[in-house]
């Protein structure tokens, strides 16, 4: 946020855009080469290939040489105008994405056309959050107010999932512009339709009435540019992605319909029978039909792409459906219950394309359905069928498990250590949720952290609903750490990933008198006990003691794409994705290379390894 409001000053010509995003197709990363994208009247931003920041001192922001990374220097105490970094192109509705790095104690802010601010913040391990906090919607300002009532319609985020400082976060905003009629007056106001932070929707469908405070401009306007605060603090940046919606949509147009009932299959060849009735549409709807079962139809029409690119379908029909373009298939005949969508996609030129939208359905206990969304280049997803025609997704009340004490659930999970994984079920998991926000998964059958994350505890709505399946998630920002055994033997170039030859027995958990759990187990001929307890609401701390450890036995505390030591005793892990801090720094691990990635390994040599999980 800025210290005080600001008055209009003049924007950058637009003609000097080294990044040209009105011409931007669809998703369009912003290259950091160099400060070319942006205009600034400061020496604090900077193009660099990497940051870190000190957990230790506030506003320590440490570089390296080389490119991908935008990052701003700055000493507190110096405030205005001249540290902002402003896009050298002006945008309306859009998508923007990208990764963040807050130094300890830094502010700073996103302001979507130079004047609706997303807050960026070190809200780490923060038990609530307010407007001012990261990912919260800046409040507005109105000096001519009473003392306490100047700032007004601030909106904080539903939870706090901000990470540590020197980590790299991620968020999606997905903003509508304020709508104007021909003469300029607006008629809407600006709408954050989604912000995303760390994975969990923290915003939706919120909308601001006007600019919130230190905005560039008094008014609402039509099209102005990403502005990026600089005088609060210091910050990283990388990833910039943008999806700029300034093309028209696609139409769709002259729709003619054919239908035909009885109990035809999904491959009957309609052309030898006769049409029942035959007609035009405005737009999709089911409700050409006179009866709601055991019918076919077909509708064909004119489908204009107005720019080549990409385009993406979503279909809803109740039972079998396809959609063809151009006679060939985008989205295959297959068969659908009516709460259920298909997606589709396609590169179309700019022009003219024939569509065929196909629906048979014998299942007299499914209402009829139709719907059909297309999104594309420089466009938001558009509907083409009447209100009626389509319904919701199949949802199902949510049953939630809150953590208002430290409470322990029993449910298999699923995970994935990364997207290309294979999904995995832990059959005996236990979830520990604590009143801090902070939760973890445990592996009963390996003694390993499974998962920690911040937020809210578990749906349990897998579980227990209908006949259910046995299975929880996690409510909020997950960070997952691994389902190999903690603990195995030096030597071995390759991690036992299993109990194999560990003579791995669990023994359960006892709880301490704050109903926190530890967990006992036996392995490599020794009694193992692990204790995880929250530590000022920021982080984990876990204890492992091993009765007898033999001489050879190792713990291994990380595995990730990079382990990077940060300071002495403090690594990084999966591009920064958490840290693992070590309660004695004098201990040196070893980080060893393993399968194309790496692993942060100590001895086990005192019969007790101590170590944080900062995230």
């Amino acid at each position: 946020m800025f210290k005080t409001n600001r008055s209009l000053f003049q924007l950058i010509a637009s003609g000097v855009a080294a990044f040209a995003m009105h011409t931007a197709y669809a998703q369009q990363p912003i290259p950091l080469n160099d400060l070319s994208a942006f205009t600034t009247k400061s020496s604090d931003w900077k193009i660099v290939g990497n940051a870190s920041a000190d957990l230790s001192k506030e506003n320590a922001l440490i570089t390296s040489p080389g490119k991908g990374v935008l990052a701003c220097l700055h000493e507190k105490g110096k405030y205005g105008s001249d540290y902002e970094l402003i896009s050298n192109f002006k945008h309306g509705d859009l998508d923007l994405e990208l990764d963040f790095m807050m130094s300890k104690g830094s502010n700073s802010g996103i302001y979507l056309q130079g004047n609706y601010e997303v807050q960026l913040f070190d809200s780490w391990g923060k038990k609530g959050a307010k407007y001012n906090d990261c990912g919260g919607i800046y409040e507005r300002w109105n000096d001519s107010k009473p003392e306490g009532e100047k700032g007004y319609e601030g909106y904080a985020p539903r939870f706090n999932v901000a990470k540590a400082p020197g980590l790299w976060q991620h968020i999606k905003i997905s903003y509508q512009a304020p709508r104007f009629d021909a003469n300029g007056k607006k008629i809407a106001n600006a709408v954050f339709l989604s912000i995303v932070l760390n994975g969990v929707t923290i915003h939706e469908n919120v909308e601001v009435s006007g600019p919130t405070r230190g905005s560039l401009t008094a008014e609402d306007v039509p099209m102005g540019p990403i502005r990026i605060q600089g005088d609060h603090g210091s910050l990283a940046i990388r990833n910039i992605v943008v999806n700029n919606f300034d093309k028209k949509p696609a139409t769709l147009s002259e729709l003619t319909y054919k239908t035909y009932y009885g109990g035809l299959s999904e491959t009957e060849d309609l052309s030898k029978l006769t049409p029942a009735e035959t007609g035009k549409s405005e737009s999709l709807n089911w409700e050409i039909l006179k009866e709601n079962n055991n019918y076919s139809y077909v509708y064909n029409g004119r489908f204009n792409a107005a720019t080549e690119g990409e385009y993406a379908f979503r279909l809803q029909a109740s039972g079998n459906s396809y959609l063809k373009i151009d006679g060939k298939d985008v989205i295959k005949p297959e068969w659908k219950s009516n709460n259920e969508f298909r997606v589709g996609k396609v590169n179309l030129k700019a022009g003219d394309h024939t569509i065929e939208v196909f629906n048979n359905k014998r299942d007299g206990w499914m209402r009829p359905v139709l719907g059909l969304w297309t999104s594309g280049p420089g466009f938001r997803e558009v509907a083409y069928h009447a209100k009626s025609s389509a319904m919701g997704g199949g949802s199902t009340d949510p049953i939630l498990i809150q953590a208002p004490t430290n409470t322990i659930t029993r449910s298999f999970m699923d995970f994935r250590k990364d997207e290309k994984a294979k999904r995995i079920r832990v059959v005996h998991a236990a979830s520990v949720g604590s009143p801090a926000s902070l939760h973890y998964t445990y592996d009963l059958d390996k003694g390993a952290i499974l998962q920690v994350w911040r937020g809210e505890f578990l749906d349990a709505t897998p579980m227990w609903h209908d006949r259910g399946d046995g299975s929880s998630r996690p409510r909020g920002s997950v960070t997952l750490l691994g389902d190999d055994m903690f603990l195995g033997r030096s030597g071995k170039s390759k991690w036992e990933a299993d109990t194999t030859g560990s003579g791995y027995r669990p023994k359960g958990y006892v709880l301490d008198d704050s109903d926190v759990p530890t967990f006992q187990y036996q392995a490599f001929g020794s009694a193992i006990t692990d204790y995880v307890s929250v530590v000022n609401n920021q982080y984990f701390e876990r204890i492992v003691k091993v009765n007898n450890p033999a001489k050879d036995l190792v713990a291994r505390l990380a595995d990730g794409s990079s382990i990077e030591k940060i300071s002495e005793g403090l690594y990084a892990v999966d591009d920064k994705s958490y840290y693992i801090q070590l309660a004695d720094k004098k201990l040196k691990p070893e980080i060893r290379g393993a399968k194309g990635e790496q692993e942060l390994i100590v001895p086990v040599t005192n019969g007790e390894v101590k170590y944080s999980i900062l995230f």
